[in-house]
């Protein structure tokens, strides 16, 4: 199940925001090992503070599965002001028409528990609400800094984009890199395809 969660509707979600800077904690500094501020288990940053747009999915019960944030790359945003390396020699991009993804993650023990196909099930629901959200509101693309292991599960979800600029390791050997993603209804139908074909596939295991 699909939310959508930004100051408008902030109070009727503190449940799922909570689990979501939980898993966020869990996912980067546990798992990955990122130099994230975490406090009382809950990872938060600078950028939670500028009202982003939240993408989130849940099990429809209230269980969190997945969550991504979304910010406008014309004011603060993590690939002109944290990553800008990642661009290369090129200007970070700043475009009314362009949102920045960040925070992207998946809890893969629920997302297992949820669905027999677990982890790409889940990704393919989040990025077709990412995508179907930025399509209505107009937007050309979405541009997002991430880790080669995101890349790696954005290509196993089937979503298609282009490199900006190099690979840059960090600290602990953490490989960042970032892409461009085009926005279109192609875009949207594509991603809707591939999460109804995973839908099916799930009834007719459960048959």
């Amino acid at each position: 199940m699909l939310h959508y969660i930004d100051d408008t509707n902030r109070a009727e979600n503190t449940e799922l925001l909570d689990q979501m800077f939980q898993l966020r904690a869990r996912s980067f500094k546990d798992r990955r090992g990122w130099r994230v501020v975490v406090e009382d288990g809950r990872e938060h940053d600078h950028f939670d503070t500028l009202n982003p747009l939240y993408v989130v999915v849940s099990d429809g019960n209230g269980k969190l599965l997945a969550s991504l944030r979304l910010l406008p790359t014309m004011g603060p945003h993590m690939l002109a002001d944290v990553f800008p390396e990642v661009m290369g020699d090129d200007q970070p991009i700043r475009n009314p028409l362009v949102w920045e993804s960040s925070r992207f993650c998946v809890d893969t023990e629920a997302a297992k528990s949820y669905a027999a196909s677990g982890i790409n099930h889940v990704t393919r629901e989040l990025l077709r609400g990412l995508f179907e959200k930025a399509y209505a509101s107009g937007m050309h693309n979405v541009v997002s800094v991430y880790d080669i292991y995101v890349e790696r599960i954005l290509k196993r979800a089937g979503c298609t984009f282009e490199r900006l600029g190099p690979v840059v390791q960090y600290d602990k050997g953490l490989k960042t890199t970032c892409g461009l993603f085009k926005v279109s209804q192609e875009v949207v139908n594509q991603l809707t395809d591939e999460y109804e074909l995973d839908h099916d596939r799930e009834q007719s295991v459960a048959a």
